[in-house]
């Protein structure tokens, strides 16, 4: 191999080892963030397994050119690569077929897009590589491909929100670099460019781009929140956190200030508000023990209450905590109402731990429990 060929060839390791690197952190988020069965965290997945398999596939297309001097194991090569990246948007489809996604796009249209794309696939498995309709084919469908990702992710940014909308917008960005660095590297240097010696420097100018486009879509990912059900916040009424002890209210949160509007809607959250306050003051405590005299266990805890318009959602505070008791009020039964609930108390118990192991005082220093909206606002916006 020329010291050019050499040069071409470490440029499109780097490539591969930095996308590698990019399907793990996918994966890993993912598994680091996987609870209360958040659906939509599966996006993490399905952009996981695209780079992952389109990562394999330049890997395999790059070692055929460089090393490999078979016609016939070149050809397998080559219709292998291009299986994998075409097999990818089917993975992807595959991940977003969930239930929660038809807000974004409808499920038949996904049936159908899985049947279709198997179309391209046998196409590459029955067309000789060598011919002009093989390379036009696989040039058409993988910008259909980077269409439909660019589409679909769209269409998610526009309906998400908060936090989850940064980072969502951030993988975005960093995608349409990525991957159109990923497509000039492996359609256009490997087929078109790759016999001219100054295309060292084209590729090389790429793959900064690649490592832009990395670097882009990494940042997105890390930190990456749990990505609750689409519009939950629209259905939260009020929240509050209650000191069992004394049956005071530490902390009371209203939520019809940001997502509702107009007066009806005002009226109706208050009313909500002042008749479960009400229940919430009279001791959650007593409920408890009558459940567990009915259930005839001991310490036995409710995690909701049903009404006929509206539930209430329960946790109870860990450890040197167990007095606290935290009630989120919603519209909906809502897997993500658990989890954000769960994320409050552990945020409440790590800001004021201090001042709730304290019990001397406690009442006086209720006044430091009213900057706890500045957590929630940044949770929510």
């Amino acid at each position: 191999m020329s010291e050019i060929r050499e040069i071409q060839f470490l440029l499109c390791l780097t490539n591969i080892i930095l996308g590698s690197q990019l399907v793990i952190f996918f994966f890993y988020r993912y598994r680091k963030i996987n609870a209360e069965r958040l659906q939509l965290n599966k996006i993490l997945l399905s952009y996981g397994s695209i780079c992952l398999l389109s990562i394999i596939s330049a890997f395999i297309l790059i070692i055929n050119r460089f090393f490999i001097s078979s016609p016939y194991l070149k050809e397998i090569l080559t219709k292998l690569g291009y299986i994998l990246i075409f097999f990818s948007i089917i993975t992807f489809l595959c991940f977003i077929s969930s239930e929660e996604f038809s807000k974004i796009i409808k499920l038949n249209i996904i049936k159908v897009l899985i049947i279709l794309n198997f179309i391209p696939i046998i196409s590459v498995i029955l067309i000789p590589s060598n011919v002009f309709i093989f390379s036009f084919t696989k040039i058409i469908v993988v910008v259909l491909y980077l269409v439909l990702l660019g589409t679909f992710q769209t269409r998610l940014v526009i309906k998400a929100r908060g936090k989850i909308k940064k980072h969502l917008i951030q993988i975005l960005i960093g995608g349409i670099i990525y991957f159109g660095s990923l497509f000039f590297i492996i359609e256009i240097f490997i087929h078109l460019l790759y016999p001219l010696e100054n295309s060292t420097s084209l590729l090389f100018l790429f793959t900064l781009l690649f490592i832009a486009g990395f670097v882009t879509i990494l940042s997105g990912v890390f930190g990456f929140p749990a990505f609750f059900e689409l519009n939950w916040e629209e259905n939260l009424i009020t929240l509050f956190i209650v000191n069992q002890n004394n049956n005071s209210c530490l902390f009371k949160y209203n939520f019809s200030g940001i997502y509702q509007e107009g007066r009806i809607l005002k009226e109706k959250n208050e009313y909500y508000q002042k008749s479960f306050e009400g229940i919430f003051l009279g001791g959650i405590n007593g409920i408890d023990r009558i459940i567990a005299e009915i259930t005839n266990t001991k310490n036995e805890k409710i995690n909701k209450i049903k009404r006929e318009d509206s539930l209430v959602f329960l946790e109870y505070g860990s450890n040197f905590f167990s007095n606290i008791t935290y009630a989120l009020i919603t519209k909906k039964d809502l897997n993500s109402n658990l989890y954000f609930l769960k994320s409050l108390k552990k945020k409440f118990e790590y800001i004021f731990k201090e001042v709730l192991i304290d019990d001397e005082d406690f009442e006086e220093k209720k006044q430091l429990f009213k900057n706890f909206d500045v957590i929630i606002d940044d949770l929510l916006l």
